[in-house]
């Protein structure tokens, strides 16, 4: 038995070191670093690739870097989620929304999500992203997202929901379409969605007295 515990601790001894190597010395200030960078390619990206619809999917193909990775050595679920708002910046702006609305003193907010994690991607795996706005209600702009491996197995899925903020509270979609003069994709809403916000409502509404 010792020889078997000596074996897993050497084990997981190595996986500590190479999980060490991976990470600098100052792990807070590269990831920083790191989202910066993303922040600005995301901009440049927006800025400079080819205008698109709003009725039209975004799609990426990244790798998984050393800072996005955790302890277990795959991608880290709040770093997929910082990926995921870089995405919603590059469709904002190519489809030339983001820029108008600030002007207009509106601002995007993200206001929940629902998301299921599937599989893992490790450090320097390929996978690519399908990012698009799938249909919104009164106040509300619901997107659709998913990650996939290299082999097309979904590895990440789910939906956000976001809205424009003005100085009076969140901006109704038909004064941003009229507005803008944008017309917003407002295909069926899944009941995936309907449960999620039926869920979001009994959540608010619960008992949150803790004793």
């Amino acid at each position: 038995m010792q020889g078997v515990e000596g074996g897993a601790d050497a084990s997981l001894e190595r996986r500590t070191v190479l999980l060490i190597r991976a990470n600098p010395a100052n792990p807070r200030e590269d990831n920083r670093m790191n989202l910066y960078l993303r922040l600005i390619v995301s901009i440049i990206r927006g800025f400079f690739k080819p205008t698109m619809s709003l009725s039209d999917t975004l799609q990426r193909e990244l790798r998984v870097l050393p800072n996005d990775i955790d302890i277990n050595g795959h991608l880290n679920n709040g770093r997929c989620m910082t990926i995921l708002d870089l995405f919603m910046l590059e469709l904002c702006l190519r489809t030339r929304v983001l820029v108008p609305a600030i002007r207009k003193g509106w601002k995007p907010m993200l206001g929940g999500n629902v998301v299921s994690y599937r599989r893992q991607l490790s450090m320097f795996e390929k996978y690519r992203a399908h990012f698009r706005i799938l249909c919104l209600d009164e106040k509300w702009t619901y997107f659709q997202y998913a990650l996939y491996n290299s082999d097309g197995e979904i590895v990440v899925a789910g939906y956000s929901k976001g809205a424009w903020v003005g100085r009076k509270g969140l901006v109704p979609n038909e004064v941003i379409q009229q507005k803008l003069d944008v017309e917003v994709p407002d295909r069926p809403m899944p009941q995936a969605i309907r449960s999620w916000l039926d869920a979001e409502s009994d959540i608010l509404n619960g008992d949150w007295q803790f004793d």
